[in-house]
């Protein structure tokens, strides 16, 4: 028997070309991969520096997606606000569904109509100011709705849209004024954040501009 010869096997050496593509399709990899990852929070144009038509522009034919996505509201320079402990506003007292309810513009929650048709829109602010009531609300046993044919909701299932749509809201507004320490106890804590001023924006331009095209929510 003839001895078997072994076989040797055969490199092929890596061309230039080769190693390119690979080099490519390794970063193609890495990109993918940071896209999906940033894609949770996309960045976009600062909506303060966008200048958007007016609403009495045919810019928009309102129907569909075709609607601006904030109102261009012109709000001037910015006011403060010094944060305070209040009496009003409580949790649960005999004025409390009022003073609440005294947040909305009018009888209503705070919805507009727009656009040549009349469309239904709400406005953000007065949404959060909703859902602070309906947690309130929730705390307290009560349906959101509770003063209407809708009180046999069950309040656990708004309270957990709501305290979902705050926590967004609040990393979309990304308040970033700082709360000096307190002495607590020998501890450091930032306490209440009460006597802290604040820079915001003239909210009463958003209730001028709510009342004026108040809707009648259905």
């Amino acid at each position: 028997m003839k001895p078997l010869k072994s076989k040797r096997r055969r490199s092929f050496p890596i061309s230039g070309l080769g190693l390119a593509c690979t080099v490519v399709l390794l970063c193609n990899i890495v990109q993918v991969v940071f896209w999906m990852k940033a894609s949770r929070k996309r960045p976009c144009e600062d909506t303060a520096a966008v200048h958007l038509p007016s609403l009495d522009s045919d810019a928009y034919t309102w129907e569909g997606d075709d609607f601006p996505p904030y109102l261009p509201l012109q709000f001037g320079s910015p006011v403060e606000l010094t944060l305070q402990n209040s009496v009003h506003y409580a949790l649960d007292s005999p004025e409390a569904d009022a003073e609440y309810q005294s947040l909305y513009p009018g009888t209503q929650l705070g919805f507009v109509h727009l656009g040549p048709h009349k469309r239904f829109f709400g406005l953000s602010m007065f949404h959060q100011f909703h859902c602070l009531d309906s947690l309130r609300k929730a705390i307290l046993g009560r349906g959101h709705h509770a003063s209407t044919n809708h009180s046999s909701e069950d309040p656990s299932v708004h309270a957990a849209h709501c305290l979902d749509y705050l926590r967004q809201t609040i990393l979309c507004a990304a308040d970033v004024t700082l709360e000096p320490e307190v002495p607590v106890e020998g501890s450091r804590d930032v306490g209440e954040g009460v006597g802290v001023r604040h820079v915001c924006r003239d909210w009463s331009k958003v209730y001028e501009f709510a009342t004026t095209h108040q809707a009648v929510h259905v």
